[in-house]
């Protein structure tokens, strides 16, 4: 059987990358600079800011 690291799977997002890599209890600068900054991908956002209705407001059949 053989072993899988999910944040060095390809399909994992940059940004799910980097916190998979970080240790805990790491400090995390409050600036990052322009070398590892990352960008925010418009389909997660747009996901992101989407309003979920509560379960009453769910159309029954």
């Amino acid at each position: 059987m053989t072993s899988f690291d999910a944040a060095d799977s390809s399909e994992v997002p940059e940004a799910d990358r980097v916190e998979q890599n970080l240790t805990i209890g790491e400090d995390v600068p409050d600036q990052v600079g322009d070398e590892s900054s990352l960008e925010v991908n418009e389909a997660d956002a747009a996901e992101q800011s989407r309003v979920v209705p509560d379960d009453e407001e769910y159309p029954r059949e």
